[in-house]
């Protein structure tokens, strides 16, 4: 009689690892985001690179990952995507125990049933993929397509959204309600692609940043009101803040055209060049309007600047 030695397959959860990050008290979103941030980190790849949700690590001054065995590490962030909101980490130490391969959004469509991962579940939270749709956040960020699940899991920030081929489609960002198909507002998540960093990769381990000019960033929060955009927290130090912005001020436009909405408003920066141009743009209306021109900057040299203690 002989014995065949079957293959041992690894659960997807493998792939998972927990994540701990440090901030100094004296970081830029120690006060929005805390000193101490929880998270996960999905592997990607057979020789250790994870992604995560960019904030999870952003001013860290340590980072500690654990896999499903206890086994830990601290890693290093090999780069901030801005743009898609992801991070790229790697252990100093080997302690994968697996990798998911990645699947396009392109594969999937609204409706379909998806699977929720994270390091310390035994087994997947099944969901629903409620629609794919634009989103835009206040720290000025917005995602052309972002991936919205129902129902709400509590623990999404930086865990794994799978297709039915057990394949990574999307990294755990935000809980948020959503608009369902009969018009009613339910909990759910909202997932960024890994398609946005995945092409990009090799890239992002050589320069940390994906290829192409970065955008402009003004270092303002605003929030959308009733067709209005208000400045609701300016970073010290930021461009906006140096040119005379602050909160409480509403922008009415930017170089001359109308914005009323945080997507118009973004978009319309965007396309008034790279980082460095300048911006101008128009707060309050009427007599009380006045202009003001923002020399923009790129979101990594501010927080590098920051950090190094060399910021206006």
């Amino acid at each position: 009689m002989t014995a065949e030695i079957l293959g041992f397959g690894r659960p997807p959860q493998d792939a998972l690892m927990s994540l701990r990050s440090l901030v100094p008290e004296t970081a830029m979103t120690a006060e929005l985001l805390g000193t101490e941030r929880n998270s996960h980190a999905v592997q990607i790849s057979k020789d250790g690179l994870l992604l995560t949700t960019g904030y999870s690590v952003l001013e860290a001054s340590q980072v500690l990952l654990t896999n499903r065995r206890g086994e830990s590490s601290e890693a290093i962030v090999l780069a901030q995507d801005f743009d898609s909101g992801l991070a790229l980490l790697k252990p100093q130490t080997a302690i994968g125990l697996h990798y998911l391969e990645t699947a396009s959004i392109h594969s999937l469509n609204e409706g379909d049933e998806l699977q929720i991962l994270a390091c310390d579940e035994k087994n997947a939270i099944p969901v629903e993929l409620c629609t794919i749709d634009e989103y835009s956040g206040r720290w000025e960020y917005l995602l052309e397509q972002a991936l919205y699940t129902v129902p709400l899991y509590e623990r999404w920030s930086g865990a794994a959204l799978l297709n039915s081929d057990n394949k990574l489609c999307g990294i755990g960002s935000l809980a948020l309600g959503i608009r369902n198909r009969e018009g009613h507002f339910e909990p759910g998540n909202m997932f960024v692609p890994v398609d946005l960093v995945m092409p990009h990769i090799e890239h992002l381990l050589r320069h940390g940043k994906k290829p192409g000019a970065l955008r402009p960033w003004l270092g303002t929060l605003i929030e959308e009101s009733n067709g209005e955009i208000q400045v609701v927290g300016i970073y010290h130090g930021a461009p906006a803040a140096l040119a005379g912005v602050r909160p409480g001020d509403i922008i009415n436009r930017v170089n001359g055209e109308k914005v009323s909405s945080v997507a118009g408003f973004l978009k319309t920066v965007w396309k008034q060049g790279k980082a460095g141009s300048e911006v101008t743009i128009t707060l309050g209306t009427g007599k009380d309007a006045r202009d003001v021109v923002i020399v923009s900057t790129d979101r990594n040299s501010f927080f590098a600047q920051h950090a190094a203690g060399t910021l206006n």
